[in-house]
């Protein structure tokens, strides 16, 4: 390993994804910046994110044990000069969590803390001489919060929802911190070994072959081993355990290369799948539109609906018709369609609302007034409790609608 220069860590792949994920997930964000809805969407959608994520993480640190001076001492010393020499400013938070048998780490933000959550089966390994091993997973965390891994993900989040490129980013950020922990824990074996033991279990990874578990990127290939590595965040293991070891002994390793050929043939019948599904719907409902136009199945629907139905007197419910909503909403080109086209201005809903009282609700535009009431809207209507027009008016202290209504009313 002291062939390796610091620079050369960081996986190339991650410094082009990182580009083109932020470029995506920025000009989606002044889209939104657009919008009112998007403001508010994105507001909410941030603050319940916030939420969720403090909620989870208070739970953590109190019921997971935290590493320190008094708390496993040895690898709190450990962990201190890993962080060190990675150049972090000061050691993340480390709790170590009850995990009922699940392999895993991970690294967060909590308000202004890095944390790394290690599961309690994972921490166990050091009392199976497997200290190293858990060096490197607490490294591999600690590089995730070194390289901004956690702080960029909220702002890059709209860009981690697009199929592929967000994962794909995502991957290459794991490549990364596999290549710089094995770096500062000093040890290619320890790397392979917990890598391995995320695929095997902690009781059984030293027997494996690492030789021919990394020959399953040949043997196991195929459309669904492909797609099934695109959709994920992690690399497969036996690929990360094989990019290790190309890195740190690209002299001492056997070349490996993925078949493509399965691959080829499962894109293809993918792609053949999907097109067939979608010429499947536009046939069935060409079909059905087909059947509708010959058979007698409209003009039957249309005799059994009420006498007027769909006229200018169409009812939305209870009686309120499309002239109500129009006169509460001051849609003045409307209410002039409709009555042109013989609206009855004098309807009453189920609760004797006229469209006259639904103007005088939607503002009293005096215009809008004018045009009702010169097409014959009555002002002696009363509704259901006995109100008319002049009522309404006199609630809300209208006296310019009141005159208006009294000129008519005495025509």
């Amino acid at each position: 390993m002291d062939n390796i220069r610091k620079e050369q860590l960081v996986h190339p792949r991650e410094n082009i994804y990182f580009v083109l994920v932020l470029l995506v997930s920025v000009g989606t964000l002044i889209l939104l910046l657009f919008s009112v809805i998007g403001i508010i969407l994105f507001a909410v959608f941030t603050a319940i994110m916030l939420f969720l994520h403090a909620l989870s993480m208070g739970g953590i640190r109190r019921n997971g044990v935290k590493l320190s001076e008094k708390q496993f001492p040895e690898l709190y010393a450990q962990a201190i000069g890993i962080a060190k020499d990675l150049g972090l400013s000061k050691l993340p938070d480390i709790y170590i969590l009850e995990s009922e048998g699940m392999l895993n780490a991970f690294a967060t933000k909590y308000v202004r803390r890095n944390m790394v959550v290690l599961y309690s089966s994972i921490f166990e390994m050091v009392d199976k001489e497997a200290e190293k091993e858990v060096m490197f997973i607490l490294a591999h965390e600690f590089t995730h919060l070194k390289r901004k891994h956690v702080h960029f993900g909220f702002f890059l989040l709209p860009a981690l929802y697009i199929p592929f490129l967000g994962n794909a980013y995502m991957r290459a950020c794991e490549y990364t911190c596999d290549r710089t922990a094995a770096y500062y824990v000093q040890s290619f074996d320890a790397a392979k070994n917990a890598l391995t033991m995320l695929g095997i279990g902690t009781t059984l990874y030293r027997k494996v072959n690492k030789e021919a578990y990394m020959e399953q990127l040949e043997k196991e290939s195929g459309f669904f081993v492909w797609f099934n590595e695109k959709l994920s965040t992690h690399p497969h293991l036996p690929k990360r355990i094989y990019a290790i070891e190309s890195f740190y002994n690209a002299e001492g390793v056997q070349p490996l290369k993925e078949s493509k050929k399965g691959l080829w043939i499962g894109i293809g019948l993918f792609a053949a799948a999907c097109l067939v599904s979608i010429g499947l719907i536009i046939a069935v409902i060409a079909g059905i539109t087909a059947f509708i136009e010959k058979s007698n199945i409209i003009p039957y629907l249309e005799s059994e609906l009420p006498a007027g139905y769909g006229d200018a007197d169409d009812l939305y419910y209870g009686g309120y018709t499309e002239l109500h909503e129009a006169a509460y909403n001051n849609d003045i080109e409307t209410v002039s369609t409709l009555l042109e086209s013989g609206a009855d201005p004098n309807s009453q809903d189920d609760e004797g609302y006229t469209p006259l009282m639904s103007a005088i609700d939607g503002g009293s535009n005096p215009e809008l007034l004018k045009l009702l009431l010169f097409n014959g809207a009555d002002v002696t209507l009363q509704d259901a409790y006995g109100y008319t027009a002049f009522d309404y008016a006199e609630s809300y202290g209208d006296e310019e609608t009141i005159s208006l209504l009294e000129s008519y009313l005495y025509q």
